[in-house]
Formats: C-alpha cells, structure tokens, sequence
C-alpha cells in the first residue's frame, strides 16, 4: 500500500497517483510530450503483441489474459501521465481534468467492432493538446478496453496493482 493513498475509484485518483508515482522517478533528462507519445506507441505494441489479435500472425502466441490486462494498463499510465503533463504546462484547466474523468465510466461508451491499437496510435498525432484530444483519446482508450472485455473497474484494479509494482519493485531498483 502507499503511504496516504487509497486504492483508486476514479480517473482522477488515476492521475493523482500518477503524479505521486512520477515525482519518484529519477528521469535522465526533462521528459517532455514527444516522449511521452513514445511511450504510448510502445505499450500500444506491447499489448496488440498480448492480444489474440496480435500483428505477428507469423508466431504462435499462448494467449494470457492477466498479460494482455497489464499491458492495457501500461497505456492507461501514460495517458494518465499525458494528462497531467497537459494540466501542467496549462493546455487543459483543472475543471477539464474533471471532465475528463466522466469519459473514464463503463456506461459512456459503446464498444466499436473496428477499435484497435491503431486508433489509439492515431490519436496521438495531434501536435497541440487540448480538452477534446485529450477526451477523444480517452473514449477510445475505454472502448478499446472493453472491445477486448475490460470494465473500469479491471483498469483500476490493475493499475493499482501495477502502481504498487513499479512503487516498490523497480524505483530505485530496475528503473535506475
């Protein structure tokens, strides 16, 4: 568990958690908003590789849906830090960063049969962030978790679990 924080219900308890877990990172060099498109590009593969539809028709993959949950909530940690980055550096207010946690809910979105990682990969090409961007990336981030039968709930309950991973396993240790 960490110190002061309780297990997250919302969006925003996602963020806050993000920005607790990103103060604790000892980062090389000022992370800046192409990095963190980077990084998003990096773990949309990582999780399309974990799928049953993965790009490499080629392998024989033996499918693992607690895998394929992490790295789905890999995304979701960079989307969390690409939104408070955008809060940051004043491109979405605060009250837009609320807002943006209504688009995180189960009951907002429907699930589009043509979602993949693709489309969370052409969201990002957006060079300025703003709220609706930041909204839209959002919305096909929670279809695309419920495309592959992911609620809400499982995200939170992953990215806490992977939080407290990173918190206690990897700083200081893996991530020097």
């Amino acid at each position: 568990m960490i110190m002061g924080f309780k297990r997250p219900e919302t969006f925003e308890d996602i963020l806050n958690l993000q920005k607790h877990l990103d103060k604790h990172i000892n980062n090389c060099r000022v992370r800046t908003i192409n990095d963190i498109k980077l990084s998003l590009i990096e773990e949309c593969t990582e999780f399309n590789k974990e799928t049953k539809d993965s790009h490499k028709t080629w392998k024989t993959h033996i499918y693992n849906k607690e895998k394929e949950l992490e790295e789905l909530v890999d995304i979701w940690f960079f989307v969390a830090q690409l939104v408070n980055y955008a809060e940051s550096i004043g491109h979405i207010s605060m009250q837009e960063v609320t807002r943006l946690s209504n688009f995180f809910k189960d009951d907002n979105i429907y699930t589009d049969k043509n979602i993949s990682v693709l489309t969370i990969i052409f969201d990002l090409r957006s060079s300025k962030m703003h709220y609706d961007w930041l909204k839209f990336l959002i919305m096909d981030l929670i279809n695309l978790s419920h495309y592959y039968a992911y609620t809400t709930k499982d995200i939170l309950e992953g990215y806490w679990k992977k939080l407290n991973y990173n918190l206690n396993e990897r700083i200081g240790k893996e991530w020097n």
